[in-house]
């Protein structure tokens, strides 16, 4: 993996920092790479050598807070809530301004359910092995209603309700299912 240089970090950490705080003002079609640039107080011919336009830029700190989230998925049982949700908190606390301004004001729609989408298939997987009384629909519907509560409380939650209560809550949740199909 070739590293990238300091200069070239810092040049890109600040037109994200600047396009995120614009971001949580008004939409990405609002907000110009002029204005982008004023605030990262760099020149425009800078923002166009590592992004195309606004929306790449955008593009791009989706898709770097997707992988930061799919790097927190890699476990060996999609059982283990408290290690998944203390995953999840800690990438959200590693980006937390892309989160808070992407995922939390909604100012990327699609995000939670790329992000809820990742995890799909392994878990489905995992759960078929160990929900042997439910059918292969049953597993789909509840990880779809499991992924998106889970998502939901975190997201929602994520200022109100601390990490322990989260856990406490899903772990009781995924209790009563496995109580149900095993």
């Amino acid at each position: 993996m070739k590293k990238i240089d300091a200069r070239v970090r810092y040049t890109r950490r600040v037109l994200k920092d600047s396009f995120l705080l614009l971001l949580k003002e008004k939409p990405v079609n609002k907000i110009t790479v002029k204005r982008v640039c004023e605030l990262a107080e760099v020149n425009r011919a800078t923002f166009y050598s590592h992004y195309n336009d606004c929306f790449d830029l955008l593009e791009n700190i989706e898709k770097e807070l997707l992988q930061a989230f799919k790097e927190s998925l890699k476990m060996n049982n999609c059982f283990d809530v408290t290690a998944l949700i203390d995953a999840i908190y800690q990438m959200v606390e590693q980006n937390q301004e892309a989160c808070r301004v992407l995922v939390f004001q909604g100012a990327s729609s699609s995000i939670l359910m790329k992000m809820i989408d990742i995890a799909r298939e392994e878990t489905i997987a995992q759960w078929k092995e160990q929900f042997y009384k439910a059918t292969d629909k049953e597993v789909e519907m509840l990880y779809t209603h499991l992924s998106h509560g889970l998502m939901n409380v975190v997201v929602g939650g994520y200022d109100k309700y601390s990490k322990e209560e989260v856990i406490n809550f899903v772990n009781k949740i995924v209790k009563s299912s496995m109580e149900l199909y095993q």
